[in-house]
């Protein structure tokens, strides 16, 4: 995958471009609190903390308790040493921050930075320190890749949350790229979904695990940002309570060595946790992606359709997506065609080394 950041040839490795500090201290910002390094035993507290922030940065989604546990499984993620936390005299998380590597790199070396303060303790400086730390483990990061590549540091806010954005610019990240949430009332009708010749329609299932994988890496190659999802990625989303694979939808053709061939696909999560924060059920479609070979043949609006009548027949009310901006696809005109409507925007903030 890539998203417009290729191979350079005069580029020298990560590790002969970037420095980074040997050590890094602990943040002491913010009065009486405790930082420290983060176990698996923090589980707990960093999702109370996550889900009070979320109630003023994304009151519109909540961070779910085995996303964090999967996080913390991931073989890339070392918690003791890519996070830290900061608690309360009464016990409470009031700030963790991350600083994850990347599980595979083709075209970038992309170290997430991912920080949350609680909201009665900003305007602390707490923000502040814990960037300062995040960002020099997100250097120790890409200074350990031998790669010659771009490596960047990249966090994102939604457009509201103007203080994390403006936290983030003054240490010289750039808004890189907008993305956009949309959602659509499934109590309107949807079109009958044209068929496509050659194609057959099957519901995910295990013994498409694979093969969907390959044809997203595929699907998503051109976009922005965007690395090859590894194996162990992969089975961590398909182990989320929320991922519905019966309401997930894969195009498949013939092969010629190993079955049928997964050329499209479109999977959904349904939390009904979330489902208060927007006055009803709702479904949220996560991916949706063609082989770049099986593009401009309708493919996408088909799948969607079949996908969009079987979330109102599950009972669901509406169906909410996220989508680049500025796709290469076109991907915005497609949903908008579907009547899908704009409600809210993210931006990622990069710093590039």
């Amino acid at each position: 995958m890539s998203g417009t950041a290729h191979h350079t040839p005069e580029l020298r490795a990560l590790r002969d471009r970037v420095t980074a500090p040997s050590t890094i201290a602990l943040p002491t910002a913010g009065d009486r609190l405790t930082w420290r390094p983060v176990t698996a035993a923090d589980i707990g507290l960093i999702l109370d903390l996550k889900r009070a922030a979320g109630q003023v940065d994304h009151p519109r989604w909540l961070v779910m308790r085995d996303e964090l546990e999967e996080e913390f499984k991931s073989a890339t993620f070392d918690p003791e040493r890519d996070a830290v936390i900061a608690v309360d005299a009464a016990g409470r998380a009031v700030a963790y921050g991350s600083a994850a590597a990347p599980a595979s790199h083709e075209t970038i070396v992309q170290v997430e930075l991912d920080g949350t303060v609680a909201p009665d303790r900003r305007r602390e400086g707490i923000g502040r320190a814990l960037l300062a730390w995040q960002e020099a483990r997100g250097l120790q990061h890409l200074a350990a890749c031998d790669a010659a590549l771009p490596g960047w540091l990249v966090s994102s806010a939604h457009d509201h949350a103007t203080s994390a954005i403006r936290l983030l610019e003054a240490h010289g990240y750039e808004r890189a790229r907008w993305w956009l949430e949309l959602e659509r009332d499934l109590k309107a009708p949807v079109a009958e979904p044209p068929s496509v010749p050659g194609v057959r329609l099957v519901p995910y299932g295990e013994e498409w695990q694979e093969r969907a994988r390959f044809a997203l890496n595929d699907a998503f190659r051109d976009h922005w940002g965007s690395q090859p999802v590894t194996a162990a990625e992969w089975a961590s989303g398909n182990r989320l309570e929320a991922f519905r694979p019966d309401l997930s939808l894969l195009a498949v053709t013939p092969g010629t060595h190993d079955g049928e061939r997964v050329v499209g696909f479109v999977f959904v999560d349904v939390a009904q946790e979330e489902w208060p924060l927007r006055g009803g059920p709702f479904g949220y479609i996560t991916t949706v992606g063609v082989r770049r070979e099986a593009r401009g043949q309708g493919l996408a609006r088909t799948l969607l359709a079949h996908v969009l009548r079987a979330l109102r027949a599950d009972g669901l009310e509406h169906a909410v997506l996220n989508v680049d901006a500025e796709s290469p696809t076109g991907a915005v005109g497609l949903y908008q065609s579907l009547d899908f409507t704009v409600t809210d925007r993210t931006v990622s903030l990069v710093k590039r080394f």
